[in-house]
């Protein structure tokens, strides 16, 4: 019997897997299974490609009797072999003869690359290049060697020598290795050497291990993967023959990796714009660590911001891992903090003290407002005072005239001293009439919580992970932080993951201020975006331009090197409409186009809501489908478009997506105007969209 050896398996095999015969999946299970134990085994048919190929270390294998052909690499150094492809005999060889497969001497990543496909772009596309100011980019600025260090293969250096521009470099970005494509993006953005190589391989320069030559694959399974995973078991294989499998459960980027693996005495903070990756990251990291408590059974705990992402969220821990799943408690903060009001004797009720919001309350500010003594409001209306205290003083816990007049209220509209006081004296009456009935706010009950639970901690986590903590308050940062930080020198207390430009609750509240600090090489933050296209990706972002996103703390977020995994064949269309019957009618055009070319129902999203769009619908006999709060999308279980406020879409993400904003009053038509909150939430709302994006903005004329 010969060796064992290792088989790494390359994410295109689970790409593409379901589309085998089923015979044919069921063939490549075995042949895993058996390889593993002897890759010599006259059965497997394993043989040399060399006249045909490119790179000596190719080899075939039989798959079954059906003219099949597993793609195998031969290691020139150790015993893991690589698993590439599986196909049809001919379109095996032909999608491998011209490829190299080899690991980068610098980097020790595993590259997959065609030499002459890339130089035959490159001659189709070099009429098109730029020429004006090609000696000031960056890309062209780097010496051979630190190209080389970046993980470019030394030949492939000359085809970058060519590129004068970022646009240039996208002409020819997905014909490069993946590792060295994200560290040149990062370059050309700005970024040192070691902080784009760190970003993107989630190691430092001297901890990456160097192979002796390009086909010492002695270190593969130490190395950062860009799409290579060593099966424990067949499990995964024996789930792929049901059907696709989710590529988040198998394929972690090797920063995301890191992430999930870091061993810390403190917090740590992950951030990262929208799609980049974070929740699954975070998932991913709270299984890691609740693995390590089978045999205490101490709890880990993960925290999210609304009800819909929790729902969710508890689903997938239980696709990843059963047994790791009964380890976590998975919530959303208002329930936390209310279930913890209770543990400490409160049976009162938690509401929320505005008109707009929850019905039955409008009665607490119609007592405010009829007070007499109180002086002429100072913000004008009362939707203005509403929010202040929703915004400022409730979530960051605000009991006195002091604290007020003190307070940071960044990204909210200047307010002088005297009218704080004024203010100030509307405030008394609502938390009167708030606390004659026995009300709680949400932030109320935040800030109860904390103290009960400071003064006696009930609940004992191993582990606390919390996921959009940028729409986090003062109040429940310090909650956070008395759940995860009670212990001192705890391994992995605390790990925070949010994005500045997905603020769309409340106002910035740096997690210093609530004694959470994570500066330094504890904040990690995310640059490839993989859920929206390059096109829809820059579009969001330019709804945001012109404002200052933090980092979730006092600095500027760091944008430098962000980029989407995919361009997408169409960009965001942008078309104009002067009334609600003529933004219905492009809509429902748009989205029967889209049903023609196969996108289903349940993977439209239209938002805002719009009671004109739906009927349009139905005329159209185009089904539709309301979401609500705390109501989780059931995907294709529930046919029909999908229809819902702005909120109600966060968390969620669909192929395409039509932004209704054609109302003149809407913010995307005002954007210099508009707050912070309002362009976020459309940044959000844009970022739902994988592929494609319509938006819908205000003609100029009357709605």
């Amino acid at each position: 019997m010969g060796t064992k050896a290792n088989l790494l398996i390359s994410r295109e095999i689970f790409k593409d897997f379901h589309k085998l015969p089923k015979k044919i999946q069921k063939k490549v299970a075995e042949f895993h299974r058996d390889f593993q134990s002897n890759p010599e085994a006259e059965s497997l048919y394993v043989h040399k490609l060399d006249a045909t190929m490119l790179d000596p270390k190719v080899r075939g294998a039989k798959i079954g009797s059906s003219g099949y052909r597993a793609i195998l690499i031969k290691p020139e150094k150790g015993n893991t072999w690589l698993l590439v492809r599986v196909d049809a005999h001919d379109k095996a060889y032909d999608w491998a003869k011209n490829k190299r497969f080899e690991v980068h001497e610098s980097t020790g990543v595993l590259q997959v690359f065609d030499e002459a496909e890339l130089q035959g772009v490159i001659e189709e596309k070099r009429e098109d290049f730029s020429t004006s100011a090609a000696d000031e980019y960056p890309l062209k600025k780097l010496s051979d060697d630190e190209l080389f260090a970046a993980g470019l293969p030394r030949v492939l250096i000359p085809s970058i020598r060519e590129l004068n521009s970022d646009e240039d470099f996208d002409k020819i970005a997905d014909y490069l290795p993946p590792d060295c494509r994200e560290v040149l993006t990062g370059l050309a953005a700005g970024m040192s050497l070691d902080e784009a190589l760190e970003s993107v391989l989630g190691a430092e320069k001297e901890d990456l291990k160097k192979p002796e030559s390009t086909g010492d694959f002695s270190h593969l399974t130490e190395a950062p993967s860009f799409g290579l995973v060593m099966l424990e078991s067949d499990d995964l294989l024996k789930d792929a023959l049901d059907g696709p499998i989710d590529e988040w459960r198998v394929f972690l980027h090797p920063q995301q990796r890191r992430i999930v693996e870091r061993e810390t005495t403190g917090p740590m903070k992950i951030t990262g714009a929208a799609g980049t990756g974070k929740t699954v990251a975070l998932i991913h990291r709270a299984v890691h660590l609740a693995k390590g408590h089978v045999e205490d059974a101490q709890k880990t705990l993960f925290l999210t911001f609304t009800i819909n992402l929790a729902n969710n969220i508890e689903k997938l821990f239980k696709t990843l891992d059963e047994d790791a799943a009964a380890l976590i408690e998975v919530t959303h903060l208002s329930r936390l903090a209310r279930s913890i009001c209770r543990e400490a004797g409160w049976n009162g009720v938690v509401r929320l003290p505005t008109d707009e919001r929850i019905d039955g309350i409008q009665e607490v500010w119609d007592e405010v407002f009829h007070e007499e003594g109180l002086p002429e409001n100072p913000l004008e209306t009362r939707a203005e005072l509403v929010e202040e205290f929703l915004s400022v003083i409730d979530p960051s816990g605000i009991e006195s005239e002091d604290e007020y007049l003190t307070v940071r209220r960044t990204g909210r509209p200047r307010l002088a001293r005297k009218k704080r006081r004024d203010v100030w004296r509307y405030i008394e009456v609502l938390r009167r009439e708030i606390k004659k009935r026995d009300i709680l706010t949400p932030n109320g009950a935040v800030k109860q919580a904390r103290l009960a639970y400071e003064q006696n901690p009930t609940r004992d986590y191993a582990h606390v992970l919390v996921d959009e903590v940028q729409d986090f308050g003062l109040e429940a940062l310090k909650f956070i932080a008395a759940l995860g930080l009670r212990k001192e020198d705890a391994p992995n207390p605390l790990t925070l993951a949010g994005d500045g430009h997905q603020r769309v609750y409340g106002f910035k509240v740096p997690l210093s201020h609530a004694g959470i600090s994570v500066r330094g090489r504890r904040s990690v933050r995310l640059r490839i975006n993989y859920r929206t296209t390059q096109q829809i990706r820059l579009w969001a972002q330019g709804v945001l331009d012109g404002v200052e996103i933090d980092d979730l703390d006092d600095e500027a977020a760091d944008i430098r090197g962000d980029r989407s995994l995919y361009r997408g064949e169409y960009g965001p269309e942008i078309r104009s409409a002067s009334s609600e019957r003529e933004q219905a009618e492009t809509v429902v055009e748009w989205i029967q186009m889209l049903l023609d070319e196969g996108i289903a129902p349940h993977e439209i999203c239209i938002t805002p809501e719009s009671e004109v769009i739906v009927q349009a619908l139905e005329a159209s006999k185009i089904q539709s489908r309301q979401l609500y709060a705390q109501q989780p999308d059931l995907g294709e279980l529930e046919p029909g478009v999908r229809i819902g406020a702005m909120e109600r879409i966060k968390g969620l993400e669909f192929r395409a997506v039509a932004l209704a904003c054609a109302d003149k009053n809407d913010p995307l038509n005002n954007l210099g105007e508009s707050d912070l909150a309002e362009r976020c939430m459309r940044y959000v709302a844009a970022t739902r969209a994988r592929e494609r994006l319509l938006v819908i903005q205000h003609s100029g004329e009357k709605m």
